[in-house]
């Protein structure tokens, strides 16, 4: 694919995103898309053959800049096994307005399918095995992006009844149970 091209389909996502954000995730339709990004239907279609790949796209693309953020977070903290943790956690409770506009979006737009969230369940399974090879058990390492992802999404739908700082005093008890060690059974 040549530049051009690549730069044609960020600049498709970057329109479908837009949509979905001035208009809502039902008016997020492939002739709206092409219309934001500039583009005619056929280009779009060249990238994207039909919704579902759009949506792929997008999906993509929020799993990408996450595990981006998680890197760069991850080379500024101490190299240990908890850093991987940390800047799991961290990055995904950043608050960014924008992105946690467009995952409440996309997924009201991904409900009817939900197929469309098999990577991301990929990655949520990933997730965990990473957080397994820092020494974590199993119950440990899904318990913590249970918890993280818990946190989440009660703040995506607005139903988060802490303050400010009780929400940092949770993020650093879930970061503290990436230091209990494991328990016998």
């Amino acid at each position: 694919m040549s530049r051009h091209s690549g730069n044609t389909r960020e600049t498709i996502i970057d329109a479908a995103e837009n949509v979905v954000l001035e208009l809502g995730a039902r008016h997020l339709t492939l002739d709206a898309v092409a219309g934001k990004a500039k583009v005619s239907k056929g280009g779009l279609l060249y990238h994207f053959p039909n919704k579902e790949a759009l949506l792929h796209g997008m999906l993509d693309r929020r799993v990408t800049r996450l595990e981006e953020s998680r890197q760069q977070k991850l080379a500024l903290l101490p190299h240990n096994a908890k850093s991987v943790i940390i800047a799991h956690v961290r990055s995904l409770l950043e608050r960014d307005e924008r992105t946690n506009k467009l995952a409440v979006a996309l997924l009201a737009a991904v409900a009817h399918d939900p197929q469309l969230l098999v990577p991301y369940q990929k990655e949520q399974k990933k997730v965990v095995d990473q957080f397994c090879q820092t020494g974590l058990n199993f119950e440990r390492a899904a318990t913590i992006m249970l918890a993280v992802q818990g946190l989440k999404f009660m703040e995506l739908f607005s139903l988060l009844p802490f303050t400010t700082k009780e929400r940092s005093r949770i993020i650093e008890e879930i970061i503290g149970l990436s230091e209990q060690k494991k328990h016998a059974r």
